[in-house]
């Protein structure tokens, strides 16, 4: 009995022992822990305010894209109604001066062609009834001919 008591001590002693080192052991370890943990903490602190950044940078770009994005569609629609209006108005204009054209041939050109026609008749009358030659009949049917035509 006294043999399981001192075997029984030393047990306890060796456990005792292995129980203080591993204490140690540990103390030691949440020390340096602990000291690995402000920096830790500091890193984690700042990448949280870094991620918060990102996201409200995401958020400020988003909506930066969407103003230009609107801005492009709103000056395309702008641009396509401009465009709309400049052919309008080259349509409108080559009308006019397809109307000038025919006002001005109705009205100038058309009475100079009949004036003209007059007075080359009245010339050639004048020609052929004071001036009366004796003319050949063939220059008479060459000069019928080209009246003619």
């Amino acid at each position: 009995m006294a043999i399981a008591v001192v075997t029984q001590a030393v047990v306890l002693v060796a456990i005792y022992i292995n129980s203080k080192r591993l204490s140690e052991q540990l103390e030691r370890f949440m020390k340096e822990t602990r000291e690995v943990m402000v920096p830790v903490k500091s890193i984690t602190e700042n990448l949280r305010i870094a991620s918060g950044n990102l996201v409200e940078i995401a958020v400020v770009a988003r909506e930066q894209f969407r103003r230009v994005e609107t801005m492009v569609a709103e000056t395309g629609e702008a641009l396509n109604i401009q465009v709309g209006r400049l052919d309008e108005a080259g349509r409108n204009v080559v009308a006019r001066i397809n109307e000038t054209t025919q006002i001005v041939q109705d009205s100038v050109i058309k009475p100079f062609r009949e004036v003209s026609a007059i007075a080359k008749g009245i010339s050639r009358a004048f020609e052929a009834f004071l001036f009366r030659r004796n003319r050949s009949t063939v220059d008479q049917a060459h000069q019928d001919e080209e009246l003619f035509i």
